[in-house]
């Protein structure tokens, strides 16, 4: 065995060595056949199929050889190192590693994997548990270990020119190598063979090609500066929105003042009416109560950025009338730029119109940098599950939403000003499992194809909308109770990361959820479909509040009668985008500039009024206010595991406290989240 081991190894040793000795031409040429030979994987991998990608291949061949220069374009960096064979080996085993996880992704969601994940890398690690179990965990940790140690023993083994680099040569082919891709990117985009701006992500990677998206991926960020951007263009947009600024509901005077209603947005993760899909029977309906409010009240198609992910862009959309595409190819703007810059949002203008503003999520707070972007939006509390008392899981682990109705209305009771409270609701996430139905059935779910899997995907999530829709009528019925004006809109994020047909949908698209706009008062709104970023703006006007900069360029540029001739409003909007996140900031030459919140995490504080030792059991327990099962004892800065034994008491156990805390102990309770990340604590206590 070890005789054959080293025959392979002195063979590939000897391959490496010809390779570095082959005439550029040939060398080129290896290059050229590594690269096609890596599309052509890349692109099984991608479609999940072995002819898919031949189908791909003939009737778009251009595409073909465009992916095929972006990858030769890599390999030829290789010539600037003298460890060319382990470069090249390097850069080809990277583009087959992101290929694999692509591959991986697709089995769990619909949307493919793009550069944005990477900053969502702690975020996926929460989930792990979730869509992994305890033997794929240990395989993909395995698999990186492995890949570490083969990297380091191919660095070391891996043979070196033995003369020196000819960096004038190198740099020479990398240049041209580096051109031809750029001057053939120009050619494809100019041509409209391929978009540097994808609509859907999942359906460009198909079109494209995965290589190019890919790539355009990584280098695509943010929105590039309009070529017509400068001071007078923003002017222009002021000058011109100017005539629609007051165009919206009148106002209800009460005492001689402004009486604003109550506005709730709740978006439901995943939320569809499943008599949609052809091929997926019910024994009843499964969301009654919203498909009555739908008779009842406003209501229409939502036409979302994502397809089964993507939350935090329709969210993003939703809250600040901006279009998620003009940013990069799969970006999540939370992720990115409103992490550090302050923007337009219904919080920030309804916040200068009296409003309290409050976002609430069951699932933790660092979730799409929620913790720091609210703050940017103009939330001034953020409620995540962190701090949430009470709630209950589903199956897969995931908070049910029935906690929601009573956190909402502790947010509009918080204070005597009208609220402003979004919402995001996390029940019917995915992964949706294949092996059980493994929940309660509320609705019987069959399939015409009557496959298993499917079966007990779909019942399970037809089965979690079930209980979100018994969460709305809940909440309807107590904010009816309270007697002030609300409104209340409900809607979507994104249809299921389950497996559709691109027929299957007999009414709307894949792209649209549905929404509907619940009040107890007469808005005078029509039933009306709806892209997500104009919301705010029909909401806004409806309740009679003053609209943003981004409502009113919604009002005067975007035309209806024929939505498909809008060039003038995207322009527009893309300006006005550029110019409040990235660019010189002209717009605040004429309204005030937003700033970000000094944002409270949970509503209410959390305290602690005592801290005692029990020599009986060796026990020490802590006494105070709001404490959830997030709430960490901390002794001079040191976690103990803690029990929650109810919202007033927290128990540290002899096993994990040891011995009794000295005299003069600082003692304090953090809210901990299960990454282990520190969110807020409490006052300390000396012991």
């Amino acid at each position: 065995m070890k005789e054959k081991i080293s025959k392979v190894k002195k063979k590939v040793g000897s391959g490496i060595k010809k390779s570095y000795e082959l005439p550029l031409w040939k060398w080129l040429l290896l290059c050229l056949g590594l690269s096609v030979g890596l599309v052509v994987i890349l692109e099984m991998l991608g479609r999940r199929s072995l002819l898919n990608p031949f189908v791909f291949i003939i009737y778009n061949p251009l595409i073909f050889i465009y992916n095929i220069s972006i990858i030769f374009f890599t390999f030829t960096i290789a010539l600037l190192f003298k460890r060319r064979g382990f470069v090249m080996g390097f850069v080809g085993f990277l583009w087959l590693t992101v290929g694999v996880i692509n591959f991986v992704v697709l089995g769990f969601r619909i949307t493919p994997f793009s550069a944005i994940d990477f900053l969502m890398f702690s975020d996926v690690l929460s989930m792990f548990s979730i869509y992994f179990n305890l033997f794929q965990r240990i395989l993909i940790f395995a698999s990186i270990l492995i890949f570490v140690i083969l990297l380091v023993i191919a660095f070391l083994k891996i043979p070196k020119l033995k003369q020196k680099v000819n960096y004038v040569q190198g740099i020479i082919v990398v240049t041209i190598s580096f051109a031809f891709v750029y001057v053939f990117t120009v050619f494809m985009v100019e041509t409209a063979t391929v978009s540097t701006k994808f609509t859907n992500l999942g359906t460009a990677y198909k079109d494209y090609g995965f290589a190019y998206c890919f790539a355009n991926s990584v280098i695509d960020q943010g929105i590039g500066e309009p070529d017509d951007y400068n001071f007078g263009a923003i002017d222009t947009i002021v000058e011109e929105t100017e005539e629609v600024k007051n165009i919206h509901a009148k106002n209800v005077y009460k005492n001689n003042k402004k009486k604003y209603p109550d506005i709730i947005v709740i978006q439901l993760e995943s939320f569809i009416d499943i008599g949609r899909v052809d091929g997926v029977n019910t024994d009843k309906e499964s969301i009654p109560n919203f498909k009555a409010y739908e008779e009842e009240f406003p209501s229409g198609f939502l036409t979302v950025p994502a397809i089964g992910a993507g939350t935090a862009n329709t969210e993003f959309e939703i809250v600040t009338g901006m279009k998620s595409k003009s940013f990069g190819a799969g970006e999540y703007p939370y992720k990115t730029i409103l992490t550090t810059t302050p923007c337009e949002s219904m919080a920030q203008i309804l916040k200068r119109e009296g409003y309290g503003t409050h976002a609430i999520h069951n699932n933790k707070a660092k979730f799409y940098s929620r913790d720091i972007t609210y703050a940017n939006l103009g939330f001034q509390t953020f409620t995540s599950l962190e701090y949430i008392k009470h709630f209950n899981r589903t199956e897969t682990g995931w908070a049910k939403d029935s906690c929601l109705p009573d956190e909402i209305i502790a947010a509009l009771d918080y204070d005597e000003e009208p609220d402003f409270v979004f919402t995001i609701s996390v029940q019917g996430h995915g992964r949706y499992p294949k092996d059980e139905l493994k929940t309660e059935e509320h609705v019987k779910v069959t399939l015409d194809s009557e496959d298993p899997e499917l079966t007990n995907q779909f019942g399970y999530f037809v089965n979690q909308c079930y209980e979100m829709d018994e969460m709305i009528a809940d909440l309807k019925k107590r904010l009816d109770e309270r007697g002030e004006d609300y409104v209340l809109l409900l809607y979507g994020d994104h249809i299921p990361s389950l497996t559709f047909e691109d027929d299957q949908f007999n009414s709307g698209e894949q792209t649209q959820t549905e929404y509907v706009i619940v009040t107890n008062m007469d808005l005078d709104l029509e039933d009306r479909d709806l892209y997500a970023y104009e919301m705010s703006d029909y909401l806004l006007r409806a309740v009679g509040v003053s609209p943003g900069v981004f409502q009113n360029i919604h009002k005067r540029y975007y035309n209806f009668e024929d939505p498909e001739n809008n060039t003038t409003y995207d322009d527009k909007l893309l300006l006005m985008q550029y110019d409040m996140l990235y660019g010189e900031k002209y717009i605040y030459n004429y309204i005030p500039e937003y700033k970000g919140e000094e944002m409270k995490l949970g509503l209410y504080d959390i305290t602690i009024d005592s801290a005692s030792f029990n020599p009986t059991n060796g026990s020490f327990t802590v006494k105070g206010t709001n404490f959830t099962e997030f709430s960490t004892v901390l002794i001079d800065d040191k976690r103990y595991d803690t029990l929650c034994i109810d919202e007033n008491t927290l128990v540290v156990t002899k096993e994990e406290l040891g011995e009794e805390p000295e005299k003069g102990a600082a003692i304090c309770v953090a809210q901990i989240d299960k990454d282990k990340h520190e969110l807020s604590r409490s006052h300390s206590l000396c012991y």
